[in-house]
């Protein structure tokens, strides 16, 4: 018998399909790792690293479910935990 993970496909259905709308995500946190950079750069010392984008971004979803129930909010959270950690990973690898 096969176990279905439901949530896990639809999680992954939507990274596809963000990856379709707005393209790859490692690009896109580098990206925004710079921009948050330039915005922050009289407070910070160093630059952002792609996770601590991701990061942001997760703080960002955090915040929307205290104002009201959006099952995308929490589900936005999870797909960007796991880019999050897998960006983190590979930065602690190279």
């Amino acid at each position: 018998m096969t176990t279905i993970n439901l949530e896990e496909q639809i999680k992954q259905k939507i990274r596809e399909q963000r990856n379709k709308d707005y393209g790859d995500y490692k690009f896109n946190f580098n990206v925004l790792a710079m921009l948050f950079s330039v915005v922050l750069r009289n407070i910070l010392k160093d630059d952002l690293k792609p996770y601590q984008a991701a990061q942001i971004m997760m703080m960002l979803k955090m915040f929307r479910t205290t104002t009201n129930f959006k099952a995308d909010n929490y589900i936005d959270l999870e797909i960007y935990s796991s880019m999050a950690k897998q960006l983190h990973q590979e930065e602690t690898e190279e």
